[in-house]
């Protein structure tokens, strides 16, 4: 049932009147109405903010607020939200029941049978709901909706739609048959399709027709070509580019397209029934040199052709032609293979998994009646950075070629750079080998951050100058954290304001003002960041114009108000930080301890959306006026949603920040997570969790949700478990002995700092990189009785010239200069000796902790048979362990039934050696094949 409340949304916002006198322990059946709430959209005059409250598996629910009058429209199941950024009209699909859906798949019904999604249009000025019966999709114009589409596919036609075109106010509607795609113009009043020819209908063809909307008017601008394809409006709606081909499709991939250029003031002045359209680019590209296209490039179908912000260009791509298919080759008998070459710039598994792609980008310069065409790319490895929406004559040229297949195992993005000139495609040399150069907003400089020195520098493009920014400000910029054998890193990227007068740029503290040509620099925040150990970082709301292709990057002005995220860093506190941007000064800071997110501003709006929750508070969306200047603090804080009510009735945890030193005598942090009614002279067992730095989330908030991969701290805090999380410093070549140094010391000291703590009843449980150092762990120390590694590297020199299948690339960049940490090749002097020291499954004979690891065959990260050579291991020496593996599971589970499953078992293991319940069934028995999927094996009984 849709409906509208008044100023308070009562059905979100409630309190539980009371609390009830004895709270539960949390368990696996709370998990699937257990809520979130997201932010959706804010409209950019800052009337109108939609946002939703999801449960994990059932229905969610839209609410539309009006936040001037603070009416709200609540739509139960409501999703796929959008609104036009004038705010008077928005769209949603109004998902069917998901008790109704699953019961028609547990009947097996398919297609038609099932439940069927309902959209909807809406008046943003009345909140009225105005739905749409049997329609598939639902389109407006993204600047305003004088119209709105809904399309309806048609039966026995694949990709082939009948679209009913809707005037909201009166909700007439007009209906246009067999319509392969369509495009709507910005503002909404255009709408171009291709249809398709229908052998069985003789009046139909196969066309690009323009509609006008508003005044009923239709044109068609090609017809009868064999393919159509690329419709693309301008920005402001009064020219269309499409493509098409005669090709008949004996090509893999590749049709060669032309690419027409359709005006309205030619349409509009017409007097023949057809309209003029101009070609720019003629599909007669074979294999022969045209017009500067290289030989065996084509505009196909992966071109992407859209207009520059103002129409004063064309942008497109180029891709290699593929070679026509052997009609004599019969599939059946024909091998099936991939060839790796040693030289080649790419790997199958890479082209497999869309690594980058062979591409020549290109600009058409349009010029009246002509269009000149410039191919930009040196090579197919040539990516071109362009600003200001593409119309600036400049371009910025990182070619990446001659560095791209070291790129494989060197995780650095150097490129040769140059400056081109778009109008004639000449170019101007910037440097070789930067290390990601990026050109500024407004094309007067480009800026990289030197990995080897640590500064920032600018190159001036009007005096080819380079100038370092940074190196006597008497500050470092790198980021300090950064402990992988790879090359240094910064803490930020720049900010550009003015038309790149000023450039800001963050160290580990403070923001500082930079002239690009580095004449003037200046500490912007005053040094209070590192004065008080506060992290500032900047942050934008306003809400931008996404209409564009290219990024409409606005003029930032040089006075007013900017805005930073604070953390500070030795109480983890987090907040919001405001200050002028004309004259340094100490910033305006909030800090609570709480976990902020998804801050959102309009441009015209005084008004502050976001979320905010910790440990023990569910995070609910709040709305907030800007700061006023004698405030610093939220004023008038207002909050929307409280969502999980229900929280109130079961025991939680608390968490806080402990310090101890490590072995070597590193000084480290972590945090403890203890039981709400926790028993200062009780005895608890503690489960140790980790991945490598993790105390800037002591405000950070938890749901209650099945585990993809790690335990949920609230679940085992609610059943009396104590969570250990300790930050982890690493040193090269010994990342295995370094979590020895820092885990098992904090283990021992959080033993002895909280004596409620059981030190027999220990667990370890890590993910990934954290399952690595789990099974590494136990080869060490018997200190642990349990431990849990899900999808654990075990042998770094069969992992290392592994793949990571879910990115198609070498795993080789891992251990050289990655997370892995070994920094050296597997054939350098002593390397070998660095990569077995740190591989687990050498030393499984050393193992007296009973494990369970998680290793699934759908792994895309972690070669999946890593921890098969681990378990293989502990089965050939006789050792209590055991292995999940899910099958088409992936790194951290994705399916929900496997989440659930995942997490009954962790915590059934964990009980059994932490809490002595009885092992159950699954533990203790094999499970038949047959039974695979039926019978699970939770039970505890003997």
């Amino acid at each position: 049932m849709i409906k509208k409340i008044a100023a308070v949304i009562a059905a979100a916002v409630c309190i539980p009147l009371a609390v009830s006198a004895q709270k539960k322990a949390l368990d696996h059946s709370v998990y699937d109405t257990w809520e979130s709430s997201a932010i959706n959209k804010l409209s950019m005059d800052g009337s109108i903010l939609s946002y939703s409250i999801n449960q994990q598996q059932g229905d969610m629910t839209l609410y539309i607020r009006n936040l001037n009058t603070g009416e709200t429209l609540v739509i139960p199941r409501g999703t796929a939200y959008t609104m036009t950024q004038d705010a008077k009209w928005a769209t949603c699909t109004i998902k069917a029941p998901y008790d109704s859906t699953r019961q028609a798949k547990i009947a097996k019904k398919k297609g038609d049978q099932m439940p069927k999604d309902t959209l909807a249009y809406i008046n943003l000025s009345t909140l009225e709901i105005h739905k749409i019966p049997e329609a598939k999709s639902i389109r407006m114009g993204a600047a305003s909706a004088p119209r709105i589409v809904a399309s309806k596919e048609v039966s026995g036609k694949k990709g082939i739609s009948h679209l009913k075109i809707f005037d909201p106010i009166s909700g007439v509607a007009d209906t246009i048959l067999n319509v392969a795609s369509f495009e709507l113009s910005r503002q909404g009043d255009r709408i171009a399709m291709i249809t398709n020819k229908d052998k069985k209908d003789s009046l139909s063809v196969s066309a690009v027709i323009l509609k006008n909307l508003l005044t009923g008017r239709t044109d068609t601008l090609s017809r009868d070509k064999k393919s159509y394809r690329g419709i693309s409006f301008n920005h402001e709606g009064d020219k269309l580019i499409f493509m098409s081909s005669n090709e008949d499709g004996k090509y893999v991939g590749t049709l060669s397209y032309a690419l027409h250029l359709s005006q309205e003031k030619v349409i509009s002045k017409a007097k023949r029934k057809k309209p003029a359209v101009t070609e720019i680019v003629t599909d007669e590209i074979i294999c022969e040199e045209y017009d500067g296209f290289p030989s065996g490039w084509v505009m196909g179908d992966k071109a992407g052709a859209k207009f520059s912000n103002t129409d004063k260009r064309l942008v497109f791509s180029l891709q290699p032609r593929i070679a026509a298919k052997d009609t004599t080759v019969i599939d059946f008998e024909a091998p099936k293979l991939d060839i790796w070459r040693w030289d080649s710039p790419t790997i199958p598994p890479l082209e497999k998994r869309g690594g980058l792609k062979p591409a020549l980008s290109c600009v058409a310069n349009l010029d009246g009646s002509n269009a000149k065409v410039i191919v930009l790319s040196k090579s197919p490895y040539d990516q071109i950075q362009f600003i200001l929406g593409a119309d600036n004559d400049i371009a910025l040229s990182k070619d990446c070629e001659a560095y791209f297949v070291d790129s494989q195992w060197d995780y650095n993005s150097n490129a040769d750079s140059e400056i081109v000139d778009l109008r004639d495609g000449s170019r101007r040399q910037v440097g070789k080998c930067l290390p990601s150069p990026t050109l500024s907003n407004f094309g007067k400089y480009v800026t990289w951050f030197d990995r080897q020195d640590g500064n920032w520098y600018s190159w001036s493009v009007a005096t080819g100058e380079t100038v370092n920014l940074t190196a006597k400000l008497g500050v470092s910029f790198v980021y300090t954290d950064h402990d992988t054998p790879g090359e240094i890193e910064p803490y930020s990227g720049i900010w550009w304001f003015g038309e790149d007068e000023q450039a800001l740029i963050s160290d580990r503290y403070d923001i500082w003002k930079i002239s690009p040509d580095g004449r003037k620099s200046v500490n912007l925040t005053a040094g209070k960041g590192r004065a008080d150990s506060i992290q500032f970082r900047m942050i934008e709301f306003e809400v931008r114009d996404n209409s564009h292709i290219y990024q409409n990057i606005r003029k930032r002005p040089l006075k007013g108000n900017i805005y930073m995220t604070a953390f500070d860093e030795k109480v983890k506190t987090n907040g919001l930080a405001t200050m002028r941007i004309e004259c340094p000064a100490e910033p305006k800071v909030m800090l609570d301890t709480f976990s902020f997110s998804k801050w959102t501003k309009a441009i015209s709006s005084d008004k502050i959306i976001f979320r905010k929750g910790n440990y023990t508070t569910p995070t609910d969306i709040y709305i907030s006026r800007v700061w006023q200047e004698e405030s610093t603090n939220l004023a008038d804080s207002e909050q929307l949603t409280a969502i999980n009510p229900q929280k109130a009735d079961y025991l939680w945890g608390n968490a806080r920040l402990v310090s101890w030193t490590a072995y070597d005598g590193t000084p480290l942090k972590g945090i403890l997570y203890t039981p709400e009614k926790l028993d200062p002279k009780g005895k608890y067992p503690m489960i140790v969790y980790f991945y490598e730095k993790n105390t800037q989330n002591l405000y950070a908030s938890y749901s209650v949700a099945p585990s993809r991969s790690v335990i949920n701290f609230p679940l085992y805090t609610s059943q009396g478990y104590v969570i250990f999380v300790p930050d982890i410093v690493y040193k090269t070549g010994h990342p295995g002995e370094s979590a020895y140094n820092c885990i098992v010391s904090g283990t021992e000291a959080m033993c002895d700092q909280f004596p409620f703590i059981n030190r027999d009843k220990i667990g370890i449980q890590g993910q990934s990189w954290g399952g690595y150092q789990v099974a590494y762990l136990v080869t060490r120390t018997d200190i642990y009785a349990a431990a849990e590694a899900g999808a654990a590297v075990t042998n770094m020199t069969s992992a290392y010239g592994g793949i990571r299948w879910g990115s198609g690339n070498s795993r080789i960049g891992q251990y050289e200069h990655g997370q892995s940490r070994i920094g050296k090749t597997l054939w350098d002097e002593g390397a070998l000796d660095l990569y077995i020291e740190n591989s687990p499954v050498f030393f499984a004979d050393k193992v007296k902790t009973p494990i369970m690891f998680m290793s699934n065959d759908g792994d895309g990260a972690v070669p999946w048979y890593q921890g098969i050579e681990m378990f293989m291991a502990l089965r050939r020496l006789n050792k209590p362990s055991w292995l999940l593996e899910y099958n088409g599971d992936g790194h951290n589970l994705n399916k929900r039934e496997n989440c659930k499953d995942l997490s009954i078992r962790i915590i059934q293991f964990f009980n059994h050696y932490l809490k002595d319940d009885p092992a159950p069934y699954w533990m203790r028995n094999d499970i038949p094949l047959g039974l695979k999927g039926n019978i699970f094996g939770y039970s505890l009984d003997k």
